[in-house]
């Protein structure tokens, strides 16, 4: 026979653990939530202050980014769900895209996966994008006739689109990476065509001027 009460009760007590476990929860996505605008915050000053090749300022709010980012990922390693939510690879692609940026222009290096302690997804994601920010680059080298730093940075957004798109795996295990993929490519063959063009008219002035001397 069933006892009822025992039955009550049993439920009762099991929701009551329910609730306290999404509550405490809830409160850990508020504070990764809040947390996370900071890292985008400092992401956005870190490669403001890159493009403006004001490498203290980008130092700065490199640090600033990377402490929150460590914070962040404390928080969100207390529940799965939230480490692998999007909510915390959007805050991390941001961060690997910043840190990646800055560690280029500054050392001259592309950190990995495993130099930078971050999970595969943020990673690729994060790395794609800064291939739009290596295009913000180029163009400004380009501007200041500093063509062979701009074919350099070229080569780096070369080779990123070619070693991503290996990656061939469904939207469920790299979320948004198809999409970014397509946008890399597109960016990458633009670049291609603007520099290939701009090599052209080198070579053309080139031997006009060589002609004029003659």
């Amino acid at each position: 026979m069933i006892n009822i009460d025992e039955v009550v009760s049993s439920i009762r007590e099991s929701i009551t653990l329910v609730d306290a476990y999404l509550r405490e929860k809830d409160e850990v996505r508020e504070l990764i939530i809040k947390s996370g605008r900071d890292v985008i915050r400092e992401s956005g000053y870190v490669i403001t202050s890159l493009h403006s090749m004001r490498l203290e300022d980008a130092g700065k709010h490199y640090s600033a980014m990377k402490d929150i980012y460590l914070k962040v990922t404390e928080l969100a390693s207390k529940y799965p769900e939230l480490r692998n939510s999007g909510l915390y690879f959007n805050i991390a692609s941001e961060y690997v895209e910043a840190a990646l940026y800055y560690i280029l222009i500054k050392e001259g290096r592309l950190p990995s996966i495993s130099d930078l302690g971050v999970d595969p997804v943020p990673y690729v994601q994060g790395l794609l994008d800064l291939v739009g920010e290596l295009k913000r680059r180029i163009l400004d080298l380009v501007r200041d006739d500093k063509y062979d730093e701009a074919y350099t940075l070229f080569k780096v957004a070369e080779a990123i689109y070619e070693s991503v798109r290996t990656l061939d795996y469904p939207d469920p295990i790299l979320p948004g990476v198809r999409r970014k993929t397509d946008v890399a490519r597109s960016v990458t063959e633009s670049l291609r065509t603007l520099l290939t063009d701009l090599e052209s008219r080198r070579r053309l002035m080139e031997s006009l001027r060589k002609c004029e001397s003659s």
